[in-house]
């Protein structure tokens, strides 16, 4: 607006266009000249003329990132004689804000405070078995991305792990902060900033036997006068699973195949001390079976079979009997790696004995989780230098004693009254024949 008496030439606009950050913007189109109120060339006002222009700007997605859109505008004049001696800086035309002249006119960019979580998974095999199972170490990487267009503080993370059936876990350690992109300290991240934490679990027979752990992490954090409105579920950062929000981080177990090694041994009570394995004689088994695969086997039952040396079904004095385990189970029961002792015992009889051998096998079954009596072994006697390295029965060959005791004894018949053993008396030889052996 002319606000002078004296006509106004060679009219010009200088355009001041930044960002809520300070960061210089172009206009899209414009100032472009529309129309004066008594029609004069553009670049002229008469006195009391209004000439008005008009522009516009697309908001750009780094400028909406900022808090503001902030232009000012400078005419500049020259009156008859003069040159470029008129000027003036725009006023928002807003007298209600407390500043009546030369003010920026500023379009507030609407705070859209927005973060984006995600946890990824790596594991260490602790153990360089070349499996995820039981002692690796699951360590997470959490990443908390300000997506939004303020800054937010008070960053939380609350974080929910679980085995494969649901069941509590608890983190070995972490979340703890680690970085920031733009150097923010912990609970603080800028706009289009990162804050990565860590965290790791040590995986458990528990989780072992589930078959998997699962995590999920939320982080809560305030936008600028708000309290807890900014939140978001973690995504695993795979997208190729189908999901491409707010997944749970999955690890997969790859358990060692299920397995269970049973041996038996024996050792002999010479009860006779006549240094024979023979009749009255005890055998002592003692049976060991160990869980040599990665998951807990529950419901463990043996059977025991043994024999004498003509096949003949023999019938154990007592046991198998539960005696310990090396890890603290109770009977029945076998976690990975854990060793279960057992005793029995059987004493020898005269028709044991007379075959030559003892023999006997224990069969032990178990169930790993979710399944039944799916795991089995046969005993081995733990003496591989036989050329039989699995599953042979555990023999105690028996003495084979033939012994007979023979005695004669003598009585004199005194058939002629005469108190002599004389002419005409009768000798009778009684012979018995013991056999003192353990064979017929």
């Amino acid at each position: 607006e002319n606000k002078g008496n004296v006509t106004l030439t060679g009219l010009t606009l200088a355009d001041t266009l930044t960002d809520g950050s300070a960061g210089a913007l172009t206009l899209t189109n414009g100032p472009s000249f529309s129309s004066s109120t008594q029609n004069s060339n553009p670049g002229t006002l008469k006195p009391g003329e209004i000439a008005t222009y008009s522009a516009y700007y697309i908001i750009s997605a780094a400028a909406a990132l900022t808090s503001s859109v902030n232009n000012t505008v400078v005419a500049t004049a020259s009156s008859p004689g003069q040159t470029n001696n008129v000027s003036d800086t725009s006023d928002d035309g807003d007298d209600t804000d407390g500043n009546t002249t030369d003010d920026t006119t500023v379009v507030e960019i609407t705070p859209l405070p927005e973060i984006e979580v995600t946890k990824t998974a790596t594991v260490t095999d602790n153990n360089n078995n070349g499996l995820v199972d039981l002692a690796d170490t699951v360590v997470y990487t959490i990443t908390v991305e300000n997506k939004g267009n303020v800054v937010v503080s008070g960053v939380t993370l609350a974080d929910t792990i679980t085995d494969g059936n649901g069941g509590a876990l608890t983190l070995t350690s972490g979340p703890s902060f680690t970085s920031a992109t733009a150097g923010s300290a912990q609970g603080t991240v800028t706009v289009g900033e990162t804050a990565t934490y860590t965290a790791s679990y040590t995986i458990t027979q528990v989780a072992v036997d589930s078959g998997r752990v699962q995590n999920t992490l939320q982080a809560t954090a305030s936008s600028p006068g708000k309290n807890n409105d900014v939140t978001d579920t973690s995504d695993d950062g795979d997208d190729t699973d189908g999901n491409t929000t707010d997944d749970a981080t999955i690890v997969e177990i790859v358990s060692a195949s299920d397995g269970l090694e049973v041996t038996k041994t024996a050792s002999v009570l010479d009860n006779n001390n006549n240094g024979n394995n023979d009749q009255s004689d005890t055998i002592v088994y003692t049976i060991t079976v160990a869980n040599t695969g990665s998951l807990t086997i529950t419901g463990l039952s043996l059977t025991d079979t043994i024999t004498d040396g003509n096949g003949g079904a023999l019938t154990l004095d007592s046991g198998p009997t539960f005696s310990s385990s090396s890890s603290g189970s109770s009977s029945g029961t076998l976690l990975a790696g854990e060793t279960a002792t057992y005793t029995a015992r059987y004493s020898i009889t005269v028709n044991s004995a007379n075959t030559g051998s003892i023999i006997n096998v224990a069969q032990a079954t178990g169930s790993t989780p979710g399944q039944s009596n799916n795991v089995t072994d046969i005993s081995d006697d733990g003496d591989d230098t036989d050329g039989n390295t699995t599953d042979d029965p555990t023999i105690i060959t028996t003495s084979l004693d033939a012994n007979i005791e023979t005695t004669k004894t003598v009585l004199v018949l005194d058939n002629n009254n005469n108190n002599l053993n004389d002419l005409g008396d009768t000798v009778v030889y009684t012979i018995t024949v013991e056999n003192k052996g353990n064979v017929t």
